[in-house]
């Protein structure tokens, strides 16, 4: 309000000047639906309190009034047609970004909302979901609340899912305002055809001739309705995805057909791929129309490693348009392809509608492991674990090393190093070794996890983004064994590589599991803000897919990364149930310390050799009871150990605890050193309870300390006091010897001096204990 109100009073003041009055501008320049239109009612009001008469049609403004002229586009139009101003006024205006400065122009800037501004207007009461959703549909601009506000979860998902609404368009929808007919008609052509669009297509779309769709096109250009994807080049596309929604839901339902299968055919005749052609095909071809059928069932199978909802779509249609008499190896065809599309979005119910057909089609051995897969990702592994087992009995060799491998995933999850060293004896593969690394892992035997991390990690750093999409399974299974080998900056760059293969390929089935492993060992880094970022992500998706095995442990990752942050007491001991095995074996890494003890497998197994986090736990839990000397052995060790790991949140509380025990000893300078480095780590870790913390107990070691007494301040000089008051500010050794114009390597000296007089190792120390004695530093000199 401050930007705008000193803009406001610069344009009254230079267009109102009584001997060279002018026409001065306000551009209020931002994306359709930042904001503009409420900036522009702001400074309408402001420019009433100042005396100036507010219209919003230049022609209505009094003769002799001083008048604020307002255009608004309204978020989605251009520039509209207005009479001229008078010869004297300020004339404020919503524009585009990237509109030329007018000449006597000032310009203000609207921005997207960053995702805590975004969730501040929406208040509390929605959903972790449903926030991120509308957050990323609007991209962060709330004039597209309205429109979205009366949608539900499931509609809002689907959106999300196909860029269109599924349902009627409330009366409240955003859409292009002010457009010609021959405007419309370009828009509807435009949005049957998707992001991004050639000219040429849509006058055909449109049955139009090219040139005469032109002048169209450069008037959505300037209403702001699309932009050039590609400058230069025929390539459009819409200037924000929710407006090719709107204007595609109000084209009728007619209409739509016919041109998408205008659309279809001209396509067609382009030779285009059948992915570009599938679409149209899709929303257009009868029943009955095996062309059709083939065409969808082969960009399906192209579509379904790098956008597999979109194959499940096509598929789908494939299946209802196909004719009666199709034949059975293209009905075979279409469900086990429909199947395997279904397993890599994370469409559990569509795989659990295709067994009864599949099991009329496929060899038993091939739907013991179809069956298991399901199994596995429901998180029901005892019962995957009897499919396999029966399925790899009957199996021939050639179909076996799939089934052992699943079973030796089922083995590593149980800590079973036999069983799965006997199953994956002769399998060379990255995604075996993914698995020993995994049992490794599990039974904290270093040696094993070490040789399979290694071999499969060093075939994954060998694959670019789009090769590695096709391995993201091999990439989930290592990075949650280097979680559980407390190698959480590997796993955390592992799970961050991965998720973004599997949001550029469309794995989004995956993806859930990527984003909690992530989260995991983010939390376990002290990462706070990213680790929250990942848990509500892995939550909306989990609950898109409906996953809830995957929303619960999204749920509890979320309440230890606010627990730790925050200090919300309880909101981290919520009972740890789901099928995965991480929340029960990282407890020790992740949950704050009010939430331990309600944390099943508490105190088991913490002392080993092969995991120094837990062995860590184990000394701070000796150093609860030991006395004060044996104490501050165990925690110094302890402190050691979560360094050694990086995991920043606890070795922030075990300074903060070896501070107490120190203070409690009477080392009060070590003590507050060590309570500055907890501040120190609390701060870069962005944990507000901690810093808390470490504050309090500061303060309380100065509240324990002595007053400076006369012989210590008289042992210091002049200088030497004037330099630990600088020091107790803050102050760098540059900083002060620039002040007292004298070289850095004096202050250092002096330094020395002080630390040798007052006993104290550090500056921190050195600063407390001076805190402690405001008045006897500041006295001297």
């Amino acid at each position: 309000m401050n930007d705008v109100t000193a803009v406001l009073d610069q344009a009254i003041a230079e267009a109102f000047r009584p001997q060279t009055p002018a026409v001065c501008e306000i551009q209020i320049a931002g994306e359709p639906g930042s904001g503009r239109t409420r900036m522009l009612k702001q400074l309408a009001a402001q420019a009433q309190k100042r005396g100036l008469a507010v219209v919003w049609n230049p022609s209505g403004a009094p003769a002799d009034a001083r008048p604020l002229v307002c255009l608004d586009d309204n978020g989605l139009a251009g520039a509209l047609p207005v009479s001229v101003p008078p010869a004297s006024a300020v004339v404020a205006r919503t524009v585009l970004p990237e509109q030329p400065v007018s000449e006597r122009a000032y310009r203000i800037g609207t921005a997207p909302l960053t995702r805590e501004q975004f969730a501040g207007l929406l208040g509390s009461g929605l959903s972790v979901e449903r926030r991120c959703l509308l957050y990323e549909l609007t991209r962060g601009l709330p004039g597209w609340l309205p429109t979205l506000a009366s949608l539900s979860d499931l509609e809002l998902r689907a959106l999300a899912r196909t860029g269109l609404f599924a349902a009627p368009l409330s009366q409240h929808a955003r859409e292009p305002a002010w457009l010609s007919p021959d405007e419309r008609e370009l828009a509807s052509a435009a949005a049957v055809l998707g992001d991004p669009f050639d000219v040429t297509l849509v006058a055909t779309v449109a049955r139009r001739k090219v040139a005469a769709v032109l002048p169209a096109l450069d008037a959505l250009v300037e209403r702001g309705v699309i932009s050039a994807h590609i400058v230069g080049t025929p390539l459009f596309r819409f200037r924000h995805p929710l407006v090719r929604a709107v204007v595609y839901a109000r084209i009728p339902p007619g209409a739509r057909i016919a041109a998408h299968a205008r659309a279809a055919e001209v396509l067609h005749e382009a030779g285009a791929d059948p992915v570009e052609r599938a679409v149209h095909v899709t929303r257009s071809a009868a029943p009955g129309d095996l062309p059709a059928v083939r065409l969808l069932a082969d960009a399906a199978d192209r579509a379904v490693g790098s956008s597999p909802e979109r194959a499940v779509e096509w598929l789908r249609a494939a299946r209802r348009i196909a004719p009666f008499d199709v034949p059975s190896s293209l009905r075979r065809r279409l469900a086990v392809s429909l199947w395997q599309a279904a397993e890599h979005s994370g469409d559990h119910r569509a795989r659990r509608e295709l067994l009864p057909e599949l099991g009329a089609l496929e060899d038993p051995t091939v739907m013991a492991d179809l069956r298991a897969r399901l199994a596995i990702d429901l998180g029901r592994h005892d019962e995957a674990r009897e499919l396999l087992a029966g399925g790899l009995r009957a199996a021939s060799e050639d179909m076996a090393p799939p089934l052992r491998l699943r079973l030796a995933l089922m083995a590593a999850v149980r800590s079973e190093i036999p069983t799965v060293r006997g199953l994956l004896a002769e399998d060379t593969r990255p995604e075996a070794a993914a698995v020993v690394a995994l049992a490794g892992a599990m039974a904290d035997h270093s040696t094993t996890y070490r040789t399979g991390a290694a071999a499969a990690g060093a075939f994954l750093h060998g694959l670019d983004g789009t090769a590695l999409a096709e391995h993201l399974e091999t990439v989930v299974r290592l990075g949650w064994a280097a979680n559980f080998a407390e190698d959480f900056s590997a796993a955390a760059g592992l799970f961050a590589r991965g998720s973004r293969a599997a949001r550029r390929a469309g794995r989004s089935g995956l993806l859930p599991r990527l984003l909690l492993g992530h989260g995991w060992a983010l939390l376990a880094l002290g990462r706070l803000e990213e680790a929250l970022r990942a848990a509500e992500d892995c939550e909306t998706r989990a609950g898109t897919l409906h996953r809830p095995d995957l929303a619960g442990p999204a749920r509890l990752l979320r309440s230890s990364v606010l627990a730790w942050r925050d200090g919300r007491r309880g909101t981290a001991t919520v009972a740890m149930t789901s099928a995965m095995p991480a929340p029960e074996r990282l407890w020790w890494a992740v949950v704050p310390p009010e939430g331990v003890p309600d944390v099943p497998g508490r105190g088991n197994d913490m002392r080993t050799e092969n995991a120094p986090g837990r062995e860590a736990h184990d000394l701070c839990a000796r150093a609860d009871t030991a006395d004060d000397d044996s104490a501050l052995g165990l925690l110094n060790e302890a402190v050691s150990g979560f360094a050694g790991q990086g995991m920043a949140l606890w070795e922030c509380r075990t300074r903060l605890l070896l501070s107490q025990r120190l203070a409690r000893a009477g080392r009060l300078p070590e003590a507050a050193e060590e309570a500055g480095r907890a501040k120190a780590l609390a701060v870069a870790t962005g944990s507000a309870w901690l810093r808390r913390a470490a504050i309090d107990q500061q303060r309380a070691i100065g509240g324990r300390r002595p007053r400076a007494d006369a012989a210590l301040r008289s042992a210091l000089s002049a200088r030497e006091s004037e330099i630990v008051g600088m020091v107790r500010l803050g102050l760098p050794n540059r900083d002060i010897a620039d002040t007292l114009v004298i070289s850095v390597k004096t202050v250092e000296a002096h330094l020395t001096r002080i630390f040798r007089k007052t006993g104290v190792r550090s500056r921190t120390a050195l600063a407390a204990a001076a805190g402690g004695a405001a008045r006897g530093w500041a006295g001297r000199g």
